[in-house]
């Protein structure tokens, strides 16, 4: 068990490290666009047209391909102040809990997706100027999201498993600092 999550952890991450060159590259794009739109609007009085859809768009990948990136870097938040004080399986057990209700909202909001992304190749939404339809768009934000789940639940999966093994605890106990 102990290596079959650790093989899953190591595959997410190579995942997750990939989709961060993603979301690297966009932001680059997104900075390109700006400036050449702001240098074009100041000196030759002309615009990019849909530049702002075209950012939009590409903010909306960038913000969700990097939650999993973090997750697997141990980057979010995590509040074990009153958790370092409990004895050890309670602790993990606590963790391992709440870890496990942030698995199931995002495993929520992954399948949630699946129907946006439904009404709106069905409706046919798009930009306004560029008319650049939504839902593919929608189709990066669930493979994100769906990664991102991935991530948690490996770290669900270790949380509890610290309960037991000294060396998982001692891992699991390294992103607490």
């Amino acid at each position: 068990m102990k290596s079959a999550v650790l093989k899953a952890t190591s595959a997410i991450k190579k995942i997750c490290y990939y989709i961060c060159f993603l979301s690297m590259a966009l932001v680059v794009c997104m900075m390109l666009l700006m400036f050449v739109d702001a240098i074009l609007g100041l000196f030759f009085n002309s615009r990019i047209t849909g530049s702002y859809e075209l950012v939009q768009c590409m903010l909306c990948i960038v913000v969700f391909t990097s939650w999993a990136y973090t997750q697997t870097e141990h980057g979010h938040i995590h509040v074990v102040m009153f958790v370092r004080m409990m004895p050890n399986k309670l602790r993990f057990f606590f963790f391992g809990f709440t870890a496990l209700l942030s698995t199931f909202t995002m495993g929520f909001a992954t399948y949630a997706l699946l129907g946006i992304i439904q009404s709106k190749r069905i409706s046919g939404e798009c930009t306004g100027t560029l008319l650049i339809p939504y839902w593919p768009f929608y189709v990066v934000e669930f493979i994100a999201f769906a990664v991102f789940t991935l991530a948690l639940l490996c770290d669900t999966i270790k949380a509890f498993m610290a309960m037991g093994d000294k060396e998982t605890a001692e891992d699991v106990m390294k992103s607490w600092s």
